[in-house]
């Protein structure tokens, strides 16, 4: 549906065109010193919150959102909406802002295609991923009320904020879970609620709304939480003096990270397949096809379970040329090991904490890739010669042609 031409005002096409020029103090001095209207629309039907989420501007986005820009009005041409535009970005920080700030998933554009969709038809897949693994802080707040017949609520309420940034994590890596844990102990103190929650969350989220994706992935949640109460519980029975909850779990970031001498971290498949067995709802498509993908590979092959899990959550195909750290999942880990260059993280701790497994291939990786640039530069010299000859044209070559 075409908008029809609006006559903006002198102040209303300074503010689009200091939003286009990303000139924040004077979009701020336009909307608090001028009488302005936040949801003006230009000839395209485009609002100034529109614009700022198509640049990526979080900062922008936030200003305008404050004062009081309508995170749902769409009268673009095409029928985009503020969340189409920012996926098309690919500004995750911006996606979940409007998130947060009430933007429909739902809604779709003048070719039927929702803000997931236009997304993964740019390649912005990490967008993709922030959009389908979003749910609302209402749904976790619900839990730290008293319904029903209840005589205390299932989750405190100090635990609202922090189980809802777990509940849309994109990176589901089970270390990175673990870490997470490590930075809300909060988890681990009140860990059957928290397991409680999701649980319901993931019966809620298939029976209720038929999100297979949600469920897959609350399910996952869950099975890594009791895993981690059940292994710090029996380490601390073992043990004679009592370590923190933070180590403990150290222990056992490292327990799966543990690899054979094929490079297989049999641990942590063994974790993920029983993970993945114990899923309740068998009719569930996309647990069907993990459980196909999962049947047709030998554990000995380089796709793991755990790859084969994040990727399904974080819609990021292997094929992808994004770099994951080697021990939390996470991608554009651009930190390499400065000795083989053959794995990356995505900071230090994350390095230091691979260090002990990885000590053991580091050596031989690194006369690989020794071995490897070694026969790339032969390769080049050897073009390089066959280049030159090609070009140089003898001097009779022009007398003979004639």
């Amino acid at each position: 549906m075409a908008s029809s031409k609006v006559e903006l005002t002198s102040q209303e096409k300074e503010l689009f065109k200091y939003t286009n020029e990303r000139k924040y103090e004077e979009v701020k001095r336009l909307l608090t010193t001028e009488n302005l209207s936040v949801n003006c629309v230009d000839d395209d039907g485009m609002t100034p919150l529109q614009h700022a989420a198509y640049k990526g501007d979080y900062k922008l986005c936030k200003l305008l959102l404050d004062c009081g820009a309508d995170v749902n009005l769409t009268r673009h041409s095409s029928q985009y909406s503020s969340l189409m535009f920012a996926g098309l970005s690919g500004k995750v920080d911006v996606v979940t802002l409007l998130l947060e700030n009430g933007a429909s998933v739902s809604s779709t554009n003048s070719i039927n295609k929702t803000a997931s969709q236009m997304a993964a038809f740019v390649g912005n897949h990490n967008a993709v991923s922030a959009i389908n693994n979003f749910i609302k802080s209402e749904e976790i707040e619900y839990f730290t009320q008293i319904n029903g017949l209840e005589t205390e609520p299932k989750l405190p309420s100090h635990l609202c904020q922090v189980v809802h940034k777990m509940a849309i994590m994109t990176n589901i890596h089970p270390v990175r879970i673990a870490m997470y844990i490590q930075n809300n102990l909060s988890i681990l103190e009140n860990i059957q609620k928290v397991i409680k929650v999701f649980d319901l969350l993931r019966e809620k989220k298939y029976k209720d709304e038929g999100n297979e994706l949600l469920s897959l992935k609350f399910h996952h949640l869950a099975f890594v939480l009791s895993y981690c109460e059940k292994f710090c519980g029996e380490l601390k029975t073992k043990q004679a003096k009592a370590d923190s909850d933070k180590d403990l779990l150290t222990v056992l970031i490292k327990h799966w990270l543990k690899s054979d001498k094929n490079g297989l971290q049999e641990k942590l498949e063994n974790f993920l397949r029983q993970d993945i067995k114990e899923y309740p709802f068998l009719n569930n498509t996309l647990f069907q096809q993990l459980v196909r993908t999962l049947t047709s590979q030998n554990v000995s092959n380089d796709v793991a379970a755990v790859s084969i899990l994040t990727d399904m959550i974080s819609h990021q195909r292997s094929s992808d040329e994004v770099y994951l750290c080697c021990t939390c999942g996470e991608p554009y880990a651009e930190k390499k090991c400065s000795a083989c260059k053959a794995v990356h993280y995505c900071d230090k701790n994350c390095q230091k904490l691979h260090w002990f497994s990885h000590k053991l291939a580091c050596p031989e990786l690194s006369k690989l890739n020794k071995e490897t640039k070694s026969d790339e530069q032969i390769t080049s010299t050897k073009c390089d010669e066959s280049q030159s000859s090609s070009s140089a044209v003898p001097s009779d070559c022009g007398n003979e042609s004639k």
